[in-house]
């Protein structure tokens, strides 16, 4: 099998000024998924997730003959699943998923996702051997949700899942229930992989991301965007940077496709910013078809909105990545929420932050610079300051020595 950097985990592209690209489509898709032939079982598919106790390798093989149809899973189904850990043969779990199946009403779109609270000790974040529903999309279980992808109803695979980092993983040795696994295997809690099955009774309809209208989609980037606050603030720093990642890949092709304010409201700029919601409202969308849809366009951002939201979502990530140690990405991160939003002291000071760890002090010293010109009386910039000058000048004195040595 060949390797994969699993590093770029959490890479973003960045968009041209254009039109989306064929890169920028390429966003949308799953990362680093590749189908590839294992000797002895069937075709398999493997690919790497997102946990909130790091990253989880996973390779999921079919069970059973193919359903007949088109129709599979996507962004926005909600999907009635059961996922169980693998102890029985195939031929037993395909006997019994075909009587339940027979038992169980179908999912309805009225219905709810089944909310679970996600925990650092878990590498699924859903119950074992029990119907609940998923909302493709939202990421509450990374894993699931990759396995589902192309599945069709009534259709079932296994997975295995494998620790990816598992030295720094809380995730590595816990089951899907959250509790650290018995020792089945005379390992105890230091398992680094575990198989599963996973069966897909019927799911609504969803949409792909070039199916959507931009409302939609910038509806689905702020929802990630406030999902990835939560997770943050509860200590789910992988789980933060997925649903930053997603929001970012989303924004990625609403360039081009905002709106622009009336001419009323552009003159009343600085005067009424604090009611942008009601200003919305005689707002009218800039495109040229008819808008048949008047309520779903006022969802559409404004270039305004569109830059600062963005600009906000590398801001997060950048601090994501900061706290994983992905220490060149934070830097591009922050890179881009700069050049989006100027203005940001909070972009420019994850700028310094990694540029300082990445050892880039004169650009470390210039981004904490930059924010003692936007806000004179930080005491935060001032202070980071201080110790960038304090190892710049190390570093000259060093150096002065080694130079002294060589001539004299």
């Amino acid at each position: 099998m060949e390797e994969t950097d699993y590093s770029e985990i959490f890479a973003v592209e960045e968009e041209s000024d254009s039109d989306t690209t064929s890169t920028e489509v390429g966003l949308l898709k799953r990362i680093v998924m590749t189908t590839v032939r294992v000797p002895g079982i069937p075709r398999e598919t493997s690919w790497v997730s997102a946990c909130p106790g790091g990253l989880w390798e996973v390779r999921r093989r079919w069970l059973g003959e193919r359903q007949r149809g088109d129709l599979t899973p996507m962004m926005g189904s909600l999907c009635k699943i059961k996922v169980r850990r693998s102890t029985v043969t195939e031929g037993e779990t395909q006997h019994t998923a075909s009587q339940e199946q027979e038992s169980t009403a179908s999912v309805d779109s009225g219905e709810q996702a089944t909310s679970y609270p996600r925990s650092q000790d878990s590498v699924l974040q859903l119950p074992l051997a029990e119907w609940c529903l998923l909302r493709m999309g939202e990421g509450q279980c990374d894993i699931t949700e990759g396995c589902l992808e192309g599945m069709r109803a009534g259709e079932m695979c296994e997975f295995t899942i494998s620790a990816w980092n598992a030295e720094n993983s809380k995730g590595a040795g816990s089951d899907a229930n959250g509790t650290q696994t018995e020792n089945t295997t005379g390992q105890g809690s230091s398992r680094q992989s575990d198989c599963f099955t996973l069966q897909l009774h019927s799911f609504t309809p969803g949409q792909e991301s070039w199916q959507m209208t931009p409302g939609e989609k910038w509806a689905w980037v702020l929802s990630h965007k406030q999902r990835g606050g939560q997770r943050f603030g509860k200590g789910d720093i992988w789980g933060a940077a997925d649903c930053y990642c997603r929001a970012v890949k989303l924004a990625i092709t609403l360039n081009g496709k905002t709106r622009k304010k009336p001419v009323d409201e552009a003159s009343k700029e600085g005067v009424d910013e604090e009611e942008d919601d009601d200003d919305e409202e005689a707002s009218t969308p800039c495109f040229d078809k008819e808008n048949e849809q008047a309520g779903a366009d006022i969802s559409i951002p404004t270039e305004e909105e569109y830059k600062t939201v963005k600009a906000e979502l590398h801001c997060n990530l950048s601090l994501c990545q900061l706290k994983l140690g992905q220490l060149g990405k934070s830097r591009d991160s922050s890179i881009k929420a700069t050049e989006l939003n100027p203005k940001s002291t909070k972009a420019w000071y994850r700028l310094g932050q990694a540029c300082l760890q990445l050892g880039e002090l004169e650009e470390s010293r210039m981004a904490f610079g930059k924010i003692l010109e936007l806000q004179p009386d930080s005491a935060s910039a001032r202070t980071a300051l201080k110790q960038v000058n304090s190892r710049l000048k190390d570093l000259d004195s060093k150096l002065g020595q080694r130079l002294s040595k060589m001539f004299n």
